[in-house]
């Protein structure tokens, strides 16, 4: 993922083993910045997600739940280390997807070892990720599925290809509609939208939705 601190461009990597902070710019372009292996699950999906003051917020499945680690910087050294962690019962954590940074607040769907809230897709405040804002509710599962926002909306796939637009505002999780897209399963690849047109695939085959119409 890309990451600017103090003005620095690099690159972070999330991988087995923890996470590293490599220079994507200048004479050390390609160098090693910082390392931390402090939380390095065993197996690694979500890509990190870069927060503002240096936070970068790390989760991964089976129940390896969440970190938030600290990037420093001093002299032109850096340092990285991790501020909290806690397991997917108690805050935000994810297993297959990135979570979103949208309008100051983290959207994300909670992996199927959250307890109550397996599979529902949830806010939470970047300052602190057990502090969970809303869900969608127990009705409303989506599996491992891929999201993103696109004209002030969230698109939300489930594993069986079916796709839910859904309005985040203040406190509510509100579904406009609903549609099967595809009659396969584990629709688990991410999904990419430009110019009103929506990629996504599931395990058999992917197609192209215009989004613009309705």
């Amino acid at each position: 993922m890309p990451f600017i601190f103090k003005e620095k461009k690099m690159y972070i990597y999330f991988a087995i083993g923890g996470i590293a902070g490599i220079s994507a710019e200048g004479q050390d372009a390609g160098k090693l910045l910082w390392d931390c292996s402090d939380f390095a699950p065993a197996v690694v999906a979500p890509s990190p997600l870069a927060l503002e003051n240096g936070k970068i917020l790390l989760t991964a499945g089976y129940g390896a739940g969440s970190a938030m680690l600290q990037v420093k910087e001093q002299g032109g050294k850096y340092t990285a280390g991790i501020v909290h962690q806690y397991r997917p019962q108690e805050g935000l954590a994810t297993e297959q997807q990135t979570p979103v940074l949208y309008r100051g607040t983290i959207y994300a769907i909670m992996p199927k070892d959250a307890g109550g809230m397996r599979n529902q897709f949830v806010a939470a405040s970047p300052a602190d990720g057990k502090n969970i804002l809303f869900s969608s509710g127990k009705d409303e599962r989506f599996g491992l599925g891929p999201y993103l926002v696109a004209d002030d909306k969230f698109f939300i796939l489930n594993d069986n290809s079916e796709m839910s637009i859904a309005k985040v505002s203040g406190s509510e999780f509100r579904v406009l509609g609903k549609a099967r897209i595809t009659e396969g399963q584990d629709a688990w690849g991410p999904l990419a939208c430009a110019g009103g047109y929506l990629l996504m695939r599931d395990s058999k085959q992917m197609v192209c939705i215009d989004i613009r119409a309705k």
